[in-house]
Formats: structure tokens, sequence, C-alpha cells
């Protein structure tokens, strides 16, 4: 049984072979070209009430560029590794640039804008937007900014 905020096998099914939407596929972050059978990480997504994925960039593989860190409420994403593969067309004589063995890296279902790290991830790396910190409790402020003598707690403010 999968988590229900986990990968599902009808979306990693759906993500291999999956397009990259280029001709000529380069890191979005650096520039570096890429080549067949190079590394990538790619950045999938999937409005609620879509079909189907699609990537929406791709990175270097090799890890050196920040991960997504921006997830949006209403869109299943997901950030994969894998590696760049071909689908040649013999009617149209053409080639397309694919994504072959996606594993998944952060996931964010539609529920949600917090993104799901997969510990079993080949990546140690963790989005990079810092976690949002909850407000202090009103009680807890007053304790650390009040003085024991009841005054304000800068001298000469009003």
């Amino acid at each position: 049984m999968t988590r229900p905020d986990g990968p599902q096998a009808a979306d990693l099914a759906q993500l291999t072979r999956i397009s990259l939407n280029t001709q000529n596929p380069i890191c979005q972050v650096c520039g570096q070209p890429f080549h067949e059978g190079g590394d990538i990480t790619a950045y999938a997504y999937r409005a609620a009430g879509e079909p189907a994925y699609a990537i929406g960039y791709v990175m270097c593989g090799s890890d050196i560029h920040e991960h997504p860190t921006v997830f949006t409420r209403g869109v299943r994403e997901y950030v994969l590794t894998g590696h760049i593969g071909t689908c040649s067309n013999t009617r149209t004589q053409s080639t397309t640039y694919v994504l072959l063995d996606p594993t998944p890296i952060a996931t964010s279902p539609t529920t949600t804008t917090e993104p799901r790290i997969h510990l079993d991830a080949p990546t140690p790396r963790t989005p990079t937007q810092p976690a949002r910190q909850e407000p202090s409790p009103l009680l807890t402020t007053v304790r650390e900014h009040a003085r024991s003598d009841g005054g304000s707690p800068r001298e000469g403010s009003e």
C-alpha cells in the first residue's frame, strides 16, 4: 500500500519517458548543455484536474544547483532525478528528449504548498527555503521582552 502523500506508481509510470519539451536540452540555471545519458534534475507538475504531467524545467543532475523551494496549492509537483534518453519517431524523422528512470526527491501534493522530502532519495539536499516559523505565543514574547521593573523594554521610548 502506498502512502497518500507518497509518489503514486501511476505518477512515476507517467513520468517515465515524459518529453522534456526541448530540442536543445540545457540546464536552465547555468546553461550547461545536456547529452543523451546525462544525469538531470527535473521539475514536473500537473494541475488538479489535468490528466498529464509536464516538465517545467531541468537542471544539472550533479546536484550543484538548489532544488525548487516554492510549491503551489492545487498542483501536484515532483522534483525528480533521472537521465536523458531519446525517443525517435520514424514517420516524422524526429527525435524527442525524454526523462528516464525518474526518482522522486520531493513531492508536493495538490492539497498543500509544503513539500515532502523522500528519505530514500539519492541526494541529501533538502529545499533551501527556510521553514515558516510559527509566531511566538504572546505570553512567551512578553516574558522575554518585559523588564523586571515593569518599564518599557527600551530606555527613552514612550
